[in-house]
């Protein structure tokens, strides 16, 4: 018996959320001035992700 080299690929979906607070005359023009602006930074603590495990193939690497 020999040993093998098994490569093991995963496909993610991931989907991230934050709430931020927007001061706007209404929840329409809140919306409106996000949409329009940057959204927060990439590390920001108040992201929350939640992965799906779309795919799992496992081949000879």
């Amino acid at each position: 018996m020999t040993s093998h080299d098994i490569r093991i690929i995963q496909v993610f979906r991931v989907e991230r959320e934050i709430v931020v607070k927007v001061r706007a005359a209404d929840a329409q023009a809140a919306i409106d001035l996000q949409s329009e602006s940057d959204a927060p930074a990439f590390d920001d603590p108040g992201w929350r992700s939640s992965w799906t495990l779309e795919n799992e193939e496992v081949v000879e690497a």
